[in-house]
């Protein structure tokens, strides 16, 4: 092989891995965005999630929806709640 031909592989190696590396580069980024966004829509979800847990003492729990009831729920003995470790 001549000089010729060995200048113009490394030159080709280098653009293939430059391609490679853009691309790659492009790919993590667009991962990296699904997932925040997937991150964020759960979070907004699990919102409501939040401060269910404790402990009820014969307590009487009442659900109103548009200013109606819609359930309601009397605790005759002391009930608590743990989350799993």
């Amino acid at each position: 092989m001549g000089l010729m031909q060995r200048i113009l592989a490394a030159l080709i190696a280098l653009a293939v891995f430059a391609a490679a590396l853009v691309f790659a580069s492009i790919a993590l980024g667009v991962i990296l965005a699904i997932a925040l966004i997937a991150w964020a829509w759960l979070t907004w979800r699990g919102r409501k999630l939040q401060g269910r847990s404790g402990v009820v003492v014969e307590g009487e729990y009442r659900e109103y929806r548009d200013g109606q009831e819609v359930r309601r729920i009397v605790h005759e003995q002391t009930t608590e709640r743990r989350d799993p470790p």
